[in-house]
């Protein structure tokens, strides 16, 4: 019956009365896997109309273009700055003047991780969306691969060790008064523009970096995200303390590896109720065959929905960019034509 349904939906449905092929498409059409990639495309496609903002922002600066303003959310990309920041808000507390947004972003980032685990990463996070497509196709390539998980759990080093260099540097290694200089620098503030050129114009070596990651990211499921992105390991630590858990019932489960194979990170389901590494995507929680899950979302002990991930990132943001806006705490305060002009030095203008 299996068979019949994935190969022939009408010859399924004439299986079971009163389901209509109709019915059966639309239900396939709009399945929770269907409603769970909302929000990915939705925060991934923002991020595209933020970077084609952002270029013509700096066309206009150059000279290039008409009048435009900077985008505010082009500081989501921005992390190290974000942290920076934070750094400076602690020290002063005043809210970072130079990239409000940015820190904005990176506070309802942890908040996500805390809460629901690393739903920034699972639904928010535009280089998370892409690393995941790439996963997803070399599934389908058939060239995906798992390693030993002695090798893994060695891979993921770097990462802890990046984000223990830049909280050391970022907390102990600079002071009160080399934070406020640093945040105020012309480097500083325009670090999106300097951001924009590394990409536009990216060096040999450079290449060479992307076209590892990229085939990494074929080879090996999530790999940037699993062995080398500092934030996400930030975002990990927080979620293992958080309150939700992803739950196995082995007296259901069938070991049958759906969630494995689905999972963007190439998680065994079996890692734990908390492992560092879960994006909290519920793509295990959804490809589960059984009608009670045999894996699912926990929230301080108590069973929880597939999409609670999802509608607690969607909701955190949103509840960040309205209180941002509502004290003034989006858009940079900084003098418009005082930008224009140093983003003009940075990229090269007149």
């Amino acid at each position: 019956m299996f068979a019949a349904q994935a190969l022939c939906p009408r010859r399924f449905c004439n299986l079971v009365p009163g389901v209509s092929p109709k019915a059966f498409s639309m239900s396939q059409r709009f399945s929770p896997s269907f409603w769970s990639r909302i929000p990915q495309w939705f925060f991934f496609l923002a991020s595209l109309y933020v970077g084609w903002r952002f270029i013509l922002f700096c066309r206009y600066a150059v000279g290039a273009g008409p009048e435009a303003a900077r985008p505010a959310g082009v500081e989501g990309f921005l992390p190290i700055s974000a942290l920076l920041g934070a750094r400076h808000a602690l020290a002063t507390g005043t809210w970072d003047p130079v990239h409000p947004a940015g820190l904005t972003i990176f506070l309802a980032a942890l908040a996500m991780a805390f809460f629901f685990r690393k739903a920034f990463c699972g639904h928010v996070c535009p280089v998370g969306f892409v690393i995941a497509r790439l996963g997803r196709l070399g599934q389908r390539l058939g060239l995906a691969r798992s390693l030993p998980r002695r090798l893994e759990a060695a891979l993921r080093a770097p990462k802890y060790l990046l984000l223990a260099f830049f909280l050391f540097t970022s907390f102990f290694g600079m002071d009160a008064a080399s934070i406020e200089q640093f945040v105020r620098s012309s480097y500083n503030l325009t670090a999106d523009a300097r951001m924009l050129l590394f990409f536009l114009h990216p060096g040999l070596t450079a290449l060479i970096v992307l076209g590892c990651l990229f085939v990494l990211g074929i080879v090996f499921r999530g790999s940037f995200c699993r062995w080398l992105c500092p934030y996400g390991a930030l975002l990990g630590l927080l979620a293992k303390i958080g309150p939700t858990s992803l739950v196995r019932d082995p007296k259901r489960c069938t070991g049958c590896g759906r969630c494995r194979k689905v999972c963007p990170m190439d998680l065994p389901v079996t890692a734990g109720p908390r492992p560092m590494e879960c994006s909290g995507c519920a793509s295990c929680v959804i490809a589960c065959p059984k009608k009670a899950s045999a894996v699912r979302f926990g929230f301080l002990g108590r069973p929880a929905p597939w999409w609670l991930t999802a509608a607690g990132a969607c909701g955190v943001f949103a509840l960040a960019y309205v209180a941002a806006h509502m004290a003034g705490l989006w858009q940079t305060r900084l003098p418009g034509d005082m930008l224009a002009r140093l983003y003009a030095m940075t990229l090269g203008g007149a």
